[in-house]
Order: C-alpha cells, then sequence, then structure tokens
C-alpha cells in the first residue's frame, strides 16, 4: 500500500468522526442555547408570578391585627350576647366588601365562631369549630399566623391570615382571621397559557395553570407530612396523588394532555409558609429546536459538499441567529430595568402612604387634644367673666374664691396633658376614688349650663354615702363632664328638663346610670356613637369625640360603658365601674 492510498484510508474515518463529532457538537450547542433561554424566561416569569402573588397576600397583611384591635370585636368576645354579634357581623361584612377579602370571622379562645362577614349565607362560618387549623393555634400561641387550606365550611379553598384578639387585663380571648381566595391569580395563570404551579412547604400543589394537577404532588409525601394534613383537614377528602417522577438530570415526567410530558422545572422559594412557585418549561421543544439545528446542520454541511457558496449563507444565518440572541438579550435587559424602575416607584408610594399616615395620626391627636380641654376652659372663662363681675361690684373675697377656681381648673389643665399619652397606651397607676367628690367637680363646672338651661338634677338615696371606684381624678373627671354635657345638650330644646342620676352599689361594682327626659337617641346614632368623629351637632359645634374617648376612658379602667333610650322616653347612659375597694381582674 502506498503512502498516498494510506493517507486516503486514513483521512476518510477521520472527516467522518470529525462530522459526527461536530454534528454532535451542533446539537449539544443547540440544546444549550435554547436551555438557557428558557431557565432565563422562566426566572422572569417566576419573578412576575411570585410579584403578584406576594403582593395579593401582603394586601391583606395588615386586616386582622387592625380589626383585633376595633372596640366592636373587644365587645364581642367580651359579652357574645345578640346585639353585639350582630354588629360585629355586620361591621365584618362592610369590611370584607371593602377589602374584597372573601370572609373575616372572630373565634373564640376555643376556636368556635362568635361572629362571621358570611353570616348570611348558607354556609355561614358561625358555630364552626377551627381549633385544629394551624391559623388558630399560631395566633393563640404567637399572636400570629397564616395558612392555606381547603374550607372546611365552604369546600374552598383560600389563604387564611389571623391575629390574636388581646385585652389589657387578660390574656389572648379570640383570634380574628382574614380568608383570602386565590383563584382569581390561578385563573389568570391559565389564561396566559403557561405551567405555573405553587406548592406548599410539603410539595402539595396548591394553585397550578392546570386543574388536573392540582392537590396532587411532585415529590414523595413523607408519612409526617400526611399525619399533619390529615391532622389539620389541610386539603378534606382530596387524595392527592403524585404527579410526576423526577428524572436523573432534574427533569421532571408528568401528565399533561392525556399523556407524560417532560419539563425542565425552575424554582423560586417564598417566605410565605415554606412555600415555592415553579415554572415548568417543557422539554420537547428543546429538542426539537436541538434537532431542526442538527439537521440543519446536515444541510449546510451537505450544502458545503456540493458547493462552498453555502458557507457564505451558513455565516449568514449564524450572523442572524446571532443578532436575534442579542435583541432578546436587550430585551430582556429592558424588561428587567422597567421592573426595577416598578419596583422603585412602589417604594415612592409606599413611603408617601406612610407620610399620609402619619399626618392622619396627628390630626386625630390634636383634635383629641381641642376636645379634652375645651370644657377646663370654659370653665376657666366662666369664673374668669364672674370674677370681674364682683370685683366690679366690691365683693373682693366672693371674687378672690373665683380666681382660686381658675388656679384649680389651670391645674388641673397641666394634669390633663400629662394624661394625652393615654390616648397612645393603656394602661397607668389606679387608685380609689371618691365618684361623689369628683361629680360635685363637674358639676361646679357645668353649674352654668343647668342655670342657664334651667336643667334640674336629681339622684337616688345611694349617693348618701361614700361611692369609691378604681380609677384616677382626672380620667374620671373627664368621663362625668362628657356625659353630663350630652345630657345638657339633649335638653337644649326641652322644657323642664331633668337629669336623673342613680347610683347601685353592688359587690365588685358601683354602678351609675345617667338618663334625661329629652328626645332620646335614634336607633341610626346609637349604633355609631361609641365611633371617633360621629356627631349629630353642626359643623363647628363638635368634633364627635366625646363619646369615642370616653369609651376608651372606661375600657382602661376595666370598665363598661354603654346606652340606649328610656321605655318612657329619653337617653340613658350606664357605666359600671371597678369598686374602691377591690382590684379589677
Amino acid at each position: 500500500m502506498t503512502r498516498k492510498t494510506l493517507l486516503r484510508a486514513l483521512v476518510l474515518p477521520t472527516l467522518t468522526a470529525l462530522v459526527f463529532l461536530g454534528l454532535w457538537w451542533l446539537w449539544y450547542w443547540q440544546y444549550s442555547q435554547v436551555q438557557a433561554d428558557s431557565h432565563r424566561h422562566a426566572e422572569n416569569r417566576l419573578a412576575l408570578y411570585t410579584s403578584s402573588l406576594q403582593g395579593a397576600l401582603e394586601r391583606f397583611t395588615y386586616l386582622p391585627g387592625l380589626l383585633a384591635q376595633h372596640p366592636l370585636i373587644h365587645a364581642a368576645l367580651r359579652e357574645p350576647n345578640d346585639i353585639f354579634l350582630t354588629q360585629a357581623n355586620q361591621h365584618l361584612a362592610l369590611v370584607a366588601e371593602r377589602s374584597g377579602a372573601e370572609t373575616i370571622f372572630l373565634m373564640n379562645d376555643q376556636g368556635v365562631t362568635l361572629a362571621s362577614s358570611n353570616y348570611e349565607l348558607e354556609q355561614s362560618f358561625i358555630g364552626h369549630d377551627y381549633h385544629f387549623r394551624p391559623y388558630f393555634f399560631d395566633a393563640m400561641e404567637d399572636g400570629s399566623g397564616e395558612f392555606f387550606a381547603v374550607g372546611s365550611t365552604t369546600g374552598q379553598p383560600g389563604y387564611f391570615n389571623s391575629h390574636a384578639v388581646t385585652f389589657s387585663d387578660t390574656a389572648t380571648a379570640g383570634v380574628l382571621a382574614v380568608k383570602v381566595s386565590l383563584e382569581a391569580l390561578q385563573e389568570d395563570w391559565r389564561r396566559a397559557n403557561e405551567n405555573v404551579i405553587l406548592s406548599d412547604a410539603n410539595g402539595v400543589v396548591i394553585l397550578s395553570s392546570r386543574e388536573q394537577w392540582r392537590f396532587g404532588h411532585i415529590d414523595q409525601l413523607s408519612d409526617a407530612a400526611l399525619e399533619q394534613i390529615n391532622a389539620q383537614r389541610q386539603f378534606l377528602d382530596e387524595p392527592l396523588p403524585l404527579l410526576g417522577r423526577r428524572l436523573p438530570d432534574d427533569t421532571l415526567v408528568m401528565e399533561a394532555q392525556g399523556e407524560d410530558e417532560r419539563f425542565l422545572i425552575t424554582s423560586s422559594s417564598l417566605s410565605t409558609l415554606g412555600w415555592s412557585m415553579h415554572y415548568l418549561s417543557p422539554v420537547q421543544p428543546l429538542y426539537t429546536s436541538a434537532r431542526n439545528m442538527l439537521l440543519a446542520g446536515l444541510i449546510t454541511l451537505s450544502a458545503l459538499l456540493l458547493l462552498g457558496l453555502w458557507l457564505r449563507e451558513r455565516q449568514k444565518r449564524h450572523r442572524m441567529r446571532d443578532a436575534q440572541a442579542q435583541i432578546i438579550q436587550q430585551t430582556n435587559i429592558r424588561l428587567e430595568e422597567r421592573v426595577q424602575e416598578r419596583t422603585r416607584a412602589l417604594e415612592d408610594a409606599q413611603t408617601e402612604l406612610v407620610q399620609a399616615g402619619k399626618l392622619a395620626a396627628l390630626g386625630t391627636m390634636a383634635a383629641g387634644i381641642a376636645h379634652e380641654l375645651n370644657q377646663p376652659l370654659s370653665g376657666i372663662r366662666t369664673y374668669a367673666a364672674n370674677g370681674e363681675r364682683l370685683l366690679a361690684m366690691g365683693r373682693q373675697e366672693m371674687a378672690s374664691d373665683n380666681f382660686q377656681r381658675i388656679q384649680v381648673l389651670s391645674k388641673r389643665l397641666a394634669r390633663l396633658i400629662e394624661q394625652l399619652k393615654l390616648f397612645a397606651r393603656k394602661g397607668g397607676s389606679l387608685e380609689s376614688v371618691d365618684l361623689q367628690a369628683s361629680l360635685n367637680f363637674v358639676l361646679e363646672l357645668l353649674e352654668e349650663r343647668f342655670q342657664q338651661q334651667k336643667v334640674r338634677l336629681e339622684r337616688n338615696g345611694a349617693w348618701q354615702q361614700p361611692l369609691l371606684v378604681r380609677g384616677d381624678e382626672v380620667r374620671l373627671e373627664q368621663l362625668l363632664t362628657n356625659l353630663l354635657g350630652n345630657a345638657l345638650d339633649a335638653l337644649n330644646e326641652t322644657p323642664d328638663g331633668v337629669i336623673y342620676l342613680h347610683a347601685e352599689i353592688i359587690p365588685t361594682q358601683v354602678i351609675l346610670t345617667i338618663h334625661d327626659n329629652g328626645p332620646g337617641l335614634p336607633p341610626e346614632v346609637i349604633e355609631h356613637m361609641f365611633d371617633p368623629f360621629f356627631t349629630t351637632k353642626p359643623v363647628g359645634e363638635g368634633l364627635g369625640l366625646g363619646l369615642f374617648i370616653s369609651y376608651g376612658i372606661v375600657q382602661d379602667l376595666g370598665g363598661k360603658l354603654s346606652a340606649g333610650n328610656q321605655p318612657t322616653g329619653g337617653a340613658w347612659f350606664r357605666l359600671a365601674l371597678p369598686h374602691g375597694e377591690e382590684t379589677p381582674s
């Protein structure tokens, strides 16, 4: 065999091997490219879907904690009678309608629902026991909780966010929970025609763009996880089937459209309950693209063998693909920049909302200060005017008495200013206070109004003995001034007005009832009379804070304040305070 023949014999196998090696590399390179593009696309879509999910959840994060502080919720837990529970049901229904929450409900410390926004529906939560749900016992133990489950009453899945309801003088009294439906978010995924699933910490699919995948699991469930799910009745009677299997290359084989399909899975972890968002990219299009590239390489190679001009065409196609890849990359960069700009805009908006909230709180505090200082200032003006007239008449001793009373009221103003922090937090030192002495002081302040309106004051026989209550003088005087002032306002148009003061001592409380013979209170006023800034007076004559402040003072003192109408006419306010000789519970 000549050397030339030997070279030819070696060149052909070598070229064949190089061709096969080149074709394999071409296939692998194309597969790697489209896989990387698919991964980038999946990460971008995951960022978008994760952001929308977090936004949907965080929209209601504040709501349970805010409602848990509402006086009506506290009243419904303290005294779950028909009046408070009806008012609580109506209030929760109104908040649910305005906020977009599916259901808002209040449970006692045993997990039994007392009030719910869906109280009028056939599948109302009222009376149902949810003590086995994590959102209940987490809130009881840690103050708040969250959970995703299929509702045991309605059979509809949802995200539950809860907050403990606590009183200043007791342990946790109950839990207020908000159920949020995520079905609209899931519908958006389906309309986008993409493969998106959201799994919980156990790997169970709780949301999916494909209905047949929901409430299955993508990894084998452990016995402990199944036991926990069944104990919490998280998915009721759902069978929780295994949706697919993972291959050694970390791809996932799942049933889709009646047959098994292989997917690349890109995942993103969420802070909520250990959830994970997954974007599934079908592998078949990647193989199709790589196969197409292989065919293109074969055609190109055949063309190169037939005609050298095909090389130029092949290079042209490469340039076009590079340009397209660059366009896609630039598009992704611009999309990322837009996401960052939108994020900055949202952060700016959040800052503005926080500032607006601070201004609103400042306005409320200013209104409260103005209301509380008004009564002592009115007394100072009255005593100053009387003192001026007495000096003009030459009655210096009587004028001196008026000026001493002005000094007392000035000291009281200073004490009021020191006590303004009670509007920001509850508590403070309490002592035994003589209710009769506080009443006499308030009657001195209001003496001129009683005389001008010709209103008569009547008391029952209990006022002939000491009436000691637990409290402090300033807040007790504020409370009596507001209640008697409201009674005088109600008698403005009533001739021969009378205010009755009925005191009663029981083993643990002193009960004071103030009622008048005025026109009484309309039902719609009774419903909202303890709300802040609610008033029936003309603009400029009242802030609507008196009864709201009175209600808060009574709660701080461990008592109860209620109102209604007399059967014979006129309104009544009933004040129950702990006896001064006993420590409030």
